[in-house]
């Protein structure tokens, strides 16, 4: 079977791929990567996106129409926050496959 994946895909994971390339060396493994360096390469992933799609930097309206008080109580997850999880995990799985081909189980 052959699934597409979303057109979000096709546009992050060019840019991960650039991003590893730029900031990791050849002899890394996902031991040495520290959370300083992921950091920065989520958000320079995140600044070209916002770059190429303006409306990602911008929460849709969700709170806006709602009572106070419950809009207050439950987390709010906006399209910036998901779309650095999405980034994040994008870079992770690109790590973890680069990683088994230096390391063949």
């Amino acid at each position: 079977m052959y699934y597409d994946y979303p057109e979000l895909y096709y546009r992050i994971y060019p840019k991960v791929i650039a991003a590893v390339n730029e900031h990791l060396d050849e002899n890394y493994s996902m031991e040495n990567i520290t959370k300083e360096q992921m950091e920065k390469m989520v958000d320079d992933i995140y600044i070209k996106m916002v770059h190429e799609c303006p409306e990602i930097h911008e929460d849709p309206y969700e709170r806006r129409y709602r009572g106070r008080v419950r809009a207050e109580q439950r987390v709010f997850y906006g399209r910036s926050r998901i779309l650095r999880d999405l980034i994040t995990i994008l870079l992770i799985s690109e790590i973890f496959r680069r990683n088994q081909s230096f390391y063949p189980l």
